[in-house]
């Protein structure tokens, strides 16, 4: 190899580019993160679920998993709440926040699931995939 330094330099930017994007995500209850999630479930209520007791509250938000290295290259940040509908039943909520995933791959996505109320099992049986 004739020029072994930048081959190492590159491989030093790769690595200091797949974690330094976990840095971009925001916290889980980051006030604009729990505004998508409330969105995202009462959108899915109103237009699929039907179930005529909506989440109200949201609370006891906390960070389950992070993943900001590796093949993926893409951080994501799981987290999970508990909900409280308007009859007072508690409810899980798993949410997760992905780097490079808004519009035009700038900013990031949040996709919201609430155990036993995702019908068509779109995040797998009892929100696994955002587990």
């Amino acid at each position: 190899m004739k020029h072994p330094h930048l081959f190492i330099a590159g491989a030093l930017l790769l690595s200091a580019g797949a974690t330094a994007s976990a840095s971009v995500l925001p916290d889980c209850d980051r006030s604009d993160v729990i505004s998508r999630v409330t969105r995202t479930i009462s959108v899915a209520e109103q237009n699929v679920v039907q179930s005529g007791d909506p989440v109200k509250q949201i609370d006891h938000i906390r960070q389950s998993k992070l993943r900001d290295n590796g093949p993926r290259y893409v951080a994501q940040r799981f987290c999970r709440a508990t909900g409280y509908t308007e009859q007072g039943r508690k409810k899980n909520i798993y949410y997760l926040i992905e780097a490079k995933a808004g519009f035009a791959g700038y900013g990031y996505a949040v996709e919201a699931c609430i155990t036993g109320r995702d019908p068509w099992k779109l995040h797998g049986a009892y929100c696994r995939s955002l587990r």
